[in-house]
């Protein structure tokens, strides 16, 4: 072979290398193509999934706020329903009732089965409350308005009937619950003789007074004042499970409570 033979091959050799470069310069630049694209791809799809599950966090959050607000709502309404007028006692408890079963039923499709486990006992726990709502407004009105027409001086030396009429009234509606079966319609005669010389209620609230008398159920819980009656309710338990379930679920603190929300 001479010289330009050799030179010939190498030359052959030199340009076959080359186009062999060149394609696999092509193949990687494809394939970094290709490989960027799936690394954005899946960064994308793992951003959607982090945003997704933040948009549910917060739905749930949003949803455990809304009935844990709504059962504070219905409770402070069992509490001041005495201070409520008669006639729209029943529709201001009607409606808190309402908005706090709404509340409830979103919370199913949320989750998870422990809130909503919790979230069902506390609604369970209200509607006992309800239950005996407006006929404790009613005692706990007459008893206040009673208690408002008692001596404003020294009691032991009121000459007034009206101001001891009160008073034994009172004590006699306080203790209610506690009078015997047999001797409870003289007692209620009596009592409604009482509250007439006393002045403090008008016909129309007397005669509701008399109507929840006569069915004296559950009387420590009617005639009870609200800090000592709020204990017996259950109320705070229930809420305090309903709210150490979310705070287990939760990675958002301020749902906890109302109150935080305001801080």
């Amino acid at each position: 072979m001479d010289t330009e033979q050799v030179y010939a091959a190498f030359s052959a050799a030199g340009a076959a290398l080359s186009g062999a470069a060149a394609v696999a310069a092509v193949l990687v630049a494809r394939w970094q193509t290709r490989f960027a694209r799936r690394v954005a791809l899946e960064t994308t799809h793992a951003q959607r999934a982090v945003e997704r599950e933040l948009r549910l966090e917060a739905q749930r959050s949003e949803a455990w706020t809304a009935f844990l607000c709504a059962a504070d709502a219905f409770a402070g309404a069992v509490w001041t329903l005495a201070d409520v007028a008669p006639e729209h006692r029943a529709e201001e408890l009607r409606r808190r009732s309402e908005v706090l079963t709404t509340a409830c039923s979103a919370l199913p499709m949320h989750g998870p089965d422990r809130v909503v486990r919790q979230a069902e006992a506390l609604r369970e726990r209200c509607a006992r409350m309800e239950q005996y709502a407006v006929r404790r407004a009613v005692v706990r009105s007459a008893l206040q308005a009673l208690l408002e027409k008692w001596c404003p001086g020294n009691a032991e030396h009121c000459e007034s009937d009206a101001h001891s009429s009160a008073w034994l009234a009172h004590v006699l509606l306080e203790g209610w619950g506690d009078r015997e079966d047999d001797e409870r319609p003289d007692d209620l005669a009596h009592l409604e003789d009482l509250i007439r010389e006393s002045g403090a209620l008008a016909d129309a609230d007397l005669a509701r007074l008399l109507a929840v008398a006569r069915s004296p159920v559950c009387w420590e819980l009617l005639a009870a004042e609200p800090r000592w009656l709020r204990p017996r309710t259950g109320y705070d338990e229930a809420r305090d499970a309903f709210t150490a379930a979310v705070r287990d679920q939760s990675r958002l603190a301020q749902v906890l409570d109302p109150a935080e929300l305001a801080d």
